[in-house]
């Protein structure tokens, strides 16, 4: 047994004020990323009008999976999440590569987001679909963002907090109008391929529901963690798949079989009902979706400034701006690579990607609640304890061993060399002689 005294944790000082209602909230609102503007396509594209079940069972399979982790990371409280609880539970080899998968994913998963608002802003500005144009547009967008973070953490702060305020105004617009102008026949679309594409659904289905992991932060001010915890985590599960059914269902019942090609599927809809609104449909999703590739620019850039610190990457990463005190060329490094995937892939093939690395997260981050778990872990006093934890662990591995499955064979191939090659950076790492450390 590991206990610490939980006046020594990280809860001292902290007040069990957040309930049900506002733990939910916090959730959902970290749930409304922008995969939600450009998933209706594809997803109509992979199983038509099936697209409903889609998402409840994606939600179910990620909320199985959030409960877990909720549980490892009350045991092991670190600023390393999943990574730190893994590292506690196997060791410092999958404490590695699981805080490379997290920062590979969220990487993924910037360039996804970021090249669906290239196609929302090419439907408006045709120069933006493809060519010189959308790449120089890119490469500026990353530029500036890499400016701004290298400006400072304060700078950066505000302006993550300013785009991301508008992430619910286009789909408020789109849902208040167009539910009135839905064809009752357009709800009928037929299973493609004869349902051969639900595994590429499935992947993209879970794409939205990541992320939540980050919110489980506040689990220290959550009163009644060990019943509040697992039950909000299930109902923003089930509203935010909800409101993705909602958004589904609208813009099929008004786009039809048009959906499934769309570049800009809420926008396009939302012009059917009056273009001004598509217009601004359009824009507040571009902005959405803009302000989540901020958002990454803010946070993601640190997971390559601590590999570097941690020696794993070339040492120059690691340094830190003489006057902002900003990890610049971290900020830079990581823009020049997501520009890169933007600009060389399309949505649905880096979210999943995305998704698939944030599989594999999930699964290690499962097992390490068990593992933490039969050894009465709890570094920081009391953790959180979630009745039925091996069966919903059973279930949330099962669900993502299954989405591992709907992959290709290129995509798995891709993500075993990426797995062996990050294996011998950190054997060569651990092997190498470690200067001395400087007095």
């Amino acid at each position: 047994m590991a206990n610490v005294p939980s006046s020594a944790g990280r809860d001292a000082g902290l007040v069990r004020r957040i309930g049900p209602l506002a733990l939910v909230g916090t959730f959902v609102g970290t749930l409304l990323g922008s995969g939600i503007f450009n998933v209706p396509a594809p997803m109509a594209a992979a199983v038509g009008s099936y697209a409903p079940l889609a998402y409840l069972g994606c939600g179910l399979a990620v909320g199985a999976v959030m409960i877990c982790i909720a549980e490892g990371a009350s045991r092991v409280p670190t600023s390393g999440g999943i990574a730190g609880f893994v590292d506690a539970a196997f060791g410092p080899y999958w404490g590695f590569l699981a805080g490379t998968f997290n920062y590979v994913s969220a990487l993924l998963a910037c360039g996804a987001v970021a090249a669906g608002a290239a196609d929302v802003i090419g439907t408006v500005v045709p120069a933006m679909a493809a060519g010189p144009v959308r790449t120089l547009a890119i490469i500026a967008w990353f530029a500036l963002l890499a400016a701004i973070n290298t400006a400072g953490v304060g700078i950066a702060a505000r302006f993550v907090t300013i785009a991301t305020g508008v992430k619910l105004v286009p789909l408020i617009l789109l849902i208040a109008a167009g539910v009135w102008f839905i064809d009752p026949a357009n709800l009928s679309l037929p299973m493609p391929d004869g349902g051969a594409q639900i595994g590429r659904a499935a992947i993209l289905g879970i794409f939205i529901f990541t992320g939540t992991e980050a919110s489980l932060a506040v689990a220290g001010e959550v009163r009644d963690p060990a019943r509040t915890i697992p039950r909000a985590l299930v109902a923003a599960m089930l509203g935010y798949a909800a409101i993705c059914i909602i958004v589904q269902l609208v813009a099929q019942g008004l786009l039809g079989d048009a959906l499934a090609g769309s570049k800009a599927p809420l926008a396009q809809a939302a012009a059917t009902v009056s273009p001004w609104l598509g217009a601004l449909v359009g824009a507040g999703a571009a902005m959405s979706m803009l302000g989540y590739t901020a958002s990454d620019s803010l946070f993601t850039p640190r997971m390559l400034f601590a590999l570097s610190r941690e020696g794993f990457l070339p040492g120059a990463i690691g340094r830190t701006h003489p006057r902002t005190h900003a990890p610049w060329v971290a900020s830079i490094t990581h823009a020049a690579i997501a520009a890169s995937l933007t600009i060389s892939g399309s949505f649905a093939t880096l979210a999943i990607l995305a998704t698939l690395f944030c599989v594999l997260i999930y699964l290690i981050g499962c097992a390490a609640a068990v593992k933490l778990r039969a050894g009465d872990v709890a570094q920081a006093g009391p953790p959180v304890r979630i009745p039925g934890l091996h069966a919903i662990a059973l279930a949330g591995c099962a669900a993502m061993i299954w989405i591992g499955f709907q992959s290709t064979w290129q995509e798995a191939a891709g993500i075993a060399l990426f797995v062996a090659a990050a294996s011998l950076l950190y054997r060569l790492r651990r092997t190498a002689p470690q200067p001395a450390t400087a007095p």
